[in-house]
């Protein structure tokens, strides 16, 4: 008996070795995601922030101005025009969900809009215990600040309608479009770019088959557990 010991180890610490091979890349590239908070105020120089591409600085609702600092910083994170280009800060939850422009939720996420019935602000980071830092503008008030909040609920007294997934963690239009379209192209060509994709991409899922790239819409179960 004593003999056949070893032989059960063996097996399991071949399992635990594959668990921790596969855990240990997907740790790491769930924590690496690349982005970057902003903490300091914006420039107003800066395109995103001024009246050369932010809609609601060029229809005369510029910082200090809650919703005007959103669209700016989401044009800042992805690099394109976002979709949300009208509306005040109450109405921006109800219009993203009926109009489908992003992925939404109650969970906080690094990009997210955060939404209030009066007030819009970005999540810039989310803290091991839970509690969230927040970039914002105020109408009307503080040109730019960042606080840190252990719940939505209780900020500002007003009631908190959920977040809006804005942020693309890098996948622009164009490479969406490449990737949707994409039958047997090779996984080298998009290796760079596809590993860049996060959760708030909802399109698509990626899957990796003999050195191709597989694009099979609307499948997220795998893509999310891979990024998540």
């Amino acid at each position: 008996m004593q003999k056949k010991k070893p032989l059960l180890i063996i097996p399991i610490v071949i399992v635990l070795t594959i668990i921790f091979s596969i855990l240990t890349p997907l740790a790491v590239y769930a924590a690496d995601d690349g982005y970057t908070p902003r903490l300091t105020a914006p420039n107003s120089s800066i395109p995103y922030y001024s009246t050369k591409l932010n809609r609601y600085h060029q229809t005369g609702t510029p910082m200090p101005n809650c919703v005007a600092y959103a669209y700016g910083r989401i044009y800042e994170m992805n690099g394109e025009a976002p979709l949300l280009t009208h509306g005040s800060a109450g109405d921006w939850y109800g219009m993203n969900k009926r109009g489908g422009y992003y992925p939404y939720g109650q969970e906080p996420k690094v990009g997210a809009v955060a939404c209030w019935s009066g007030h819009v602000a970005i999540v810039e980071k989310v803290h091991k215990d839970g509690s969230i830092t927040i970039s914002e503008s105020h109408w009307g008030g503080t040109y730019f600040d960042v606080k840190t909040y252990s719940t939505p609920h209780s900020h500002y007294g007003q009631t908190f309608q959920g977040y809006i997934y804005a942020y693309n963690n890098g996948i622009t239009k164009a490479l969406r479009h490449k990737l949707l379209n994409a039958k047997k192209e090779k996984n080298t060509q998009y290796k760079q770019e596809v590993n860049t994709a996060s959760d708030a991409v909802d399109e698509f899922s990626i899957v990796n088959i003999d050195k191709d790239v597989e694009i099979k819409s609307k499948e997220l179960t795998q893509f999310e557990e891979l990024v998540q």
